[in-house]
Parts: structure tokens; C-alpha cells; sequence
């Protein structure tokens, strides 16, 4: 009896310096992440989509006080877009077509985000059944994640080093396939910035992109059509400077893709819109309750389609192909 109640006194301690254990790897991951002022993160984002497979090269830049600078340069096309955070509001900006979107936004705080630390941070805090294993000299933290329009994104692994910063971010689905791998290759936190460095103005090249013509050289048809709806038509519409198709599609959730050859403007141009900034596969836009806007490889593009759910407004963003097949 007195073994047993030996053996049962043990497990007990057992048990608890486990639990002590895994709080004090949190609490010193949440003192690490709120105790960083400022700080240059840097690494490779690879992101799956269907059967596609999108890497980026990833820029951040944060300064206490909600301000935000993140670079994603796609490295197939080299296509660059930026994500701004400044007192004036949220920016999604394009430096090859010298324009930008603008709106008010709770971005980044608003969803997870798996290249910036503070939305990392909230995921585990938010989490009371996150888990924690060793490897090694590492930690990983698993966690859920919040991703308002890709319910398929579930849960994440965190994997701290010696410093308790993070090393790589795996986002899974339900099943546990990989979905989006983040690899930190750099976090500077010695570099001081200002508000100043988070202006509209740093992040444009007014006067250094050269007006260009566009035309459309190949029309995209998406993949992905939901359940009762088909190709219907198309116009191409030519301007001075530009071409523009409209795809139209019919049925039990109409809508209409606009495509449309991007022009460089010699001003920057910054236009106000209603919505939030997301980012689903390949897109990285403005998503609105029934339209998304977005620009890629050389084109601009817009859905509208009152009938369409936002996730489905994303899934046929993502599901274009330069194959007429699809029509």
C-alpha cells in the first residue's frame, strides 16, 4: 500500500512539473515576442493551393505601435506586392504599377498570419489546448489558427529556438497536409526604425516607373466554378492604352471576371475601397463581401458576384489558368 501510494505521490509530481514546464516555455515565448520594440524578419513562404505550389521570398518590417511593412516577391514571376501599416490606415501596394489600394482594417491582428510574430503570439495565447513537444534543443508549440476565409487551415507548429523565436511555421489542414511552410531565415531585432520609414511615400517609386501599354495576351479562365454556374460570354474592350475582357459567367451563382493588361502609372495612384486585405494561394488582394480585387504577373484583376460566399470568391481567384478549356 505504501509503494502504491508512493507510485501515486510521484506520478502527481510528475504530472505537474510537465504542466510548470510547458507554461514557463510559453510565458518565456510571450515575455521574448512583447518585450521586441522593432525588428526585420526575413525568410522563404511556400503556400499550397489545389495542386500548385506558390514560393515567396518574405520582407517584414514592425515597429511597436501596430506599424507594418511586409514585402512578398513571388519568385516564379519576380512580382512584388507590399503590405503597409501606418496611422493613416492599411495599404496593399503594387511597385511595378506604381499603385496601391487603401482602407481601414484591423490587419494584422484580425486573422493569423504566419510571418509576423505578434499574430503568432496570439494564436498560442488564444489556444488552451495548445501542445508542446521538445526536439532536441528546439520547441515546438502547436496551435489554432484563425484564418476567417480558408476554414481549411486548422492548426500550426511553431518550432522556437534556443532564443524562444520562432524558426519555421507550418500552417496543416484537417488532415495534417502541409499548407503553408514558413522558414525564418533572419530575425534582426537590434535595427531601429521610425514611423517615418512606414510612410506611403517610401515604399513607391514616384517617377521612377515608366508608363506602359498593355494588351491582353492571353485571356485566364478559372478552374474552379461553383456547383450550377457556366461559362456564359466574353468581351474584350480596347482603350487607348489598355485591353480589358469580361468574362461572364450564368447560372445559379452568376458572376463576372474582369481581366484586365496593367498599366504602369507615372503618379502613384491610391484608390480607397471598403474590405480587408487576404491572402489565399496565389492571391493577395482586396476582398470585399461580394468582389475581390487583385493583381498579378502582369494583369489586374476583379470578381464581383452577389451570390458568391468570400471563400468562394477566393477559390475561383485562385483556380485561373491560362487554359480556355476551363470555359
Amino acid at each position: 500500500m505504501k509503494k502504491f501510494l508512493l507510485l501515486v505521490i510521484l506520478s502527481i509530481f510528475l504530472i505537474a512539473g510537465c504542466g510548470k514546464k510547458e507554461e514557463t516555455i510559453v510565458k518565456d515565448f510571450e515575455s521574448t515576442i512583447k518585450g521586441i520594440k522593432s525588428y526585420n524578419l526575413v525568410g522563404d513562404m511556400v503556400i499550397a493551393s489545389n495542386e500548385d505550389k506558390y514560393s515567396y521570398n518574405v520582407d517584414v518590417t514592425y515597429l511597436d505601435g501596430g506599424y507594418y511593412k511586409v514585402s512578398l516577391v513571388n519568385k516564379e514571376n519576380n512580382h512584388e506586392q507590399i503590405i503597409l501599416k501606418n496611422s493613416d490606415g492599411v495599404y496593399v501596394i503594387t511597385p511595378s504599377l506604381n499603385k496601391s489600394f487603401k482602407f481601414q482594417s484591423e490587419w494584422p491582428t484580425n486573422s493569423s498570419q504566419s510571418y509576423i510574430l505578434e499574430t503568432l503570439l496570439n494564436d498560442v495565447m488564444n489556444d488552451s489546448e495548445r501542445g508542446i513537444e521538445k526536439n532536441k534543443d528546439e520547441y515546438v508549440i502547436t496551435s489554432k489558427v484563425n484564418y476567417p476565409n480558408n476554414k481549411e487551415l486548422v492548426s500550426q507548429d511553431i518550432t522556437l529556438d534556443s532564443n524562444y523565436l520562432p524558426k519555421s511555421i507550418v500552417v496543416k489542414n484537417s488532415s495534417g497536409i502541409e499548407q503553408i511552410t514558413m522558414n525564418i531565415t533572419k530575425i534582426d531585432t537590434k535595427t531601429k526604425y521610425d514611423k517615418e520609414y512606414f510612410l506611403l511615400s517610401n515604399c513607391i517609386k514616384e517617377g521612377e516607373v515608366t508608363t506602359t501599354t498593355g494588351s491582353l495576351e492571353d485571356i485566364v479562365y478559372p478552374m474552379y466554378l461553383p456547383s450550377g454556374t457556366t461559362y456564359s460570354g466574353e468581351e474584350v474592350i480596347t482603350n487607348e492604352d489598355s485591353e480589358r475582357v469580361i468574362l461572364t459567367y450564368t447560372g445559379v451563382k452568376p458572376f463576372i471576371l474582369i481581366e484586365e493588361a496593367s498599366v504602369a502609372s507615372e503618379n502613384h495612384e491610391t484608390t480607397a475601397v471598403s474590405g480587408e486585405v487576404v491572402q489565399y494561394g496565389n492571391i493577395l488582394g482586396v476582398l470585399t463581401e461580394t468582389s475581390l480585387n487583385w493583381a498579378n504577373n502582369g494583369k489586374e484583376y476583379y470578381i464581383i458576384g452577389d451570390d458568391l460566399s468570400k471563400e468562394e470568391l477566393l477559390q475561383i481567384a485562385s483556380s485561373t489558368a491560362t487554359v480556355a478549356i476551363s470555359k
